[in-house]
């Protein structure tokens, strides 16, 4: 009897975990880093001057396809060596959302998301994925562009917790994909509280991306974002309230089958009521070059101005590297990173400096 029941049991296992193993797919990311000041002028918390590993990244994805129609997306991370018990790191997940198919022209996500702007948000985490080492700076992070506090103010929210419609349409023979995403009013600029638990206006934050295959090897997108957020002063009461508003412009061209261009621009305007109104800018281009089938070259040039009415406030980013596939989903990148700025910018003051940077991403 006693064989019998473990039998039982046994096949009941069996047939939950071949009922969930229909159901979950696991993927992720590994990224490990190192970075070296090498030549130039300026000194500060933007670079390591001590030749630095950092164990920068493990990304777990899961997704969970609840019913037919209803899918659960989640990335958990850990960051920077994650160790809580001495406050080392970061653990958090990037996006956790519930996808709700009509069909593949409309799907509706509630929940936390990345932020549909550009090329790069929606995959800054999967290194692997990405022919560079990082992210422009100039169309990504304005606080490593400026530390005014309100230039440093980012062209677009990194996450959000809200709802989204999207899907693919045929328009013309084109294939055009579509995003559209409500959320909370980014936080990060005002008192410590909790953007994904609670808004603090009753402004809510737009963004949309629209992208088309215009040809197999041409796409072309743009983007737009706009919120109206609050600010305080010292004592965590509001001042006023900051209108952030940007829109954004990409290409990506494989020109042959070896070579391939992208490029990315985004504008947009800050104005704080009773305090200013600026534009700001940025801009990447980045041309690539397969050598060999596994080992592509590539060339970043990317630029930003933080606001339009300060002169010789810029700042340039030039990054030559490698890029080489040493086993599937095994890559080692390699680059040099110069930066340069006019002389009335508030980080660089017009010093310069250039590090060396590698890294290993793994896709699994």
């Amino acid at each position: 009897m006693k064989k019998i029941f473990i039998s039982l049991l046994s096949c009941s296992f069996l047939v939950l975990h071949a009922d969930w193993t229909d159901k979950i797919t696991m993927n992720g990311y590994f990224n490990v880093e190192f970075e070296d000041k090498i030549a130039g002028d300026y000194s500060g918390r933007l670079l390591d001057e001590h030749a630095s590993f950092d164990s920068d990244m493990l990304d777990i994805v899961l997704n969970v396809q609840a019913t037919e129609k209803v899918r659960i997306a989640i990335d958990f991370s850990w960051e920077h060596g994650s160790q809580s018990e001495v406050n080392k790191g970061n653990v958090g997940f990037e996006y956790a959302f519930a996808e709700y198919t009509f069909s593949d022209q409309f799907k509706v996500r509630a929940g936390k998301m990345f932020t549909p702007f550009g090329i790069y948000n929606e995959i800054h985490t999967a290194k692997p994925s990405i022919i560079i080492l990082k992210e422009p700076n100039p169309t990504n992070k304005m606080y490593f562009i400026s530390q005014d506090k309100y230039e440093q103010t980012l062209l677009y929210p990194r996450w959000g917790t809200g709802i989204a419609v999207l899907g693919n349409l045929n328009i013309s023979n084109i294939p055009v994909d579509y995003v559209v995403q409500v959320i909370n009013g980014d936080l990060s600029y005002g008192v410590e509280k909790n953007e994904y638990d609670k808004d603090d206006n009753d402004h809510k934050g737009i963004i949309a991306r629209v992208r088309a295959d215009v040809t197999n090897d041409l796409q072309v997108g743009a983007s737009f974002y706009h919120d109206v957020m609050e600010q305080y002063d010292d004592n965590d009461d509001s001042i006023g309230q900051m209108d952030v508003s940007s829109q954004g412009a990409q290409l990506i061209w494989h020109i042959t089958d070896d070579f391939r261009f992208e490029a990315e621009y985004v504008t947009g305007t800050l104005d704080v009521k009773n305090v200013k109104s600026f534009r700001r800018s940025g801009y990447s281009l980045l041309p690539s070059y397969y050598i060999m089938e596994n080992v592509n070259l590539y060339f970043l040039y990317a630029q930003a101005d933080p606001n339009h009415n300060k002169p010789q406030d810029s700042v340039v980013n030039m990054a030559p590297g490698v890029n080489v596939e040493i086993d599937t989903n095994v890559f080692l990148k390699l680059d040099v990173l110069n930066v340069t700025s006019g002389k009335q910018n508030t980080i660089y003051k017009g010093n310069s400096y250039s590090e060396l940077r590698a890294a290993l991403s793994i896709g699994f």
